[in-house]
């Protein structure tokens, strides 16, 4: 992984032993995201899921620790095995956002985040780089670097098995 961080955001880097196609199929095909879109031991349902440009999405990561976490946000650019960009905010069960401090999250966790996953295929493997506008340091410390780890883990398992 190169280290291309700045303090102001998130910056993740792998290499998936896939096509760009079926890596952006991952995170485009509602059954695939499913499997793989929630940090280890939580699942994730959709009440609503759009994925092209100008599409939302309202999702809920089901934590048997804690409580359920909700989700909303709309896909700004979806470029086939090339590029998305979503925005992230939390919200409640009927896709109204709220505070993220209501909810229990850091007080310097901003009402909405964007993040952006390039896709670059390169010999058959696929560089996948993903941004969030959140500090690093802050997503380590709330859980969210750790989560997006272990989803992109779990997302690199699922393709290698169904090569």
């Amino acid at each position: 992984m190169e280290n291309r961080v700045s303090n102001n955001e998130v910056f993740i880097e792998d290499t998936i032993n896939a096509s760009a196609e079926r890596v952006f199929s991952a995170w485009t095909d509602p059954e695939k995201l499913m499997k793989w879109f929630a940090p280890n031991g939580c699942t994730i349902h959709f009440k609503k899921l759009e994925v092209k440009t100008g599409g939302q999405f309202h999702s809920c990561v089901s934590n048997p620790q804690f409580e359920d976490c909700w989700c909303i946000g709309e896909y700004k650019e979806v470029t086939p095995n090339s590029k998305i960009v979503f925005t992230m905010a939390n919200a409640n069960e009927d896709g109204e956002p709220i505070n993220p401090v209501e909810i229990g999250m850091d007080p310097d966790w901003p009402d909405k985040t964007i993040v952006t996953v390039t896709f670059t295929e390169e010999d058959g493997k696929t560089k996948l780089q993903l941004r969030q506008t959140v500090s690093q340091e802050l997503a380590k410390k709330t859980g969210a670097y750790p989560s997006w780890l272990q989803m992109l883990a779990t997302m690199k398992t699922i393709l290698n098995e169904n090569r």
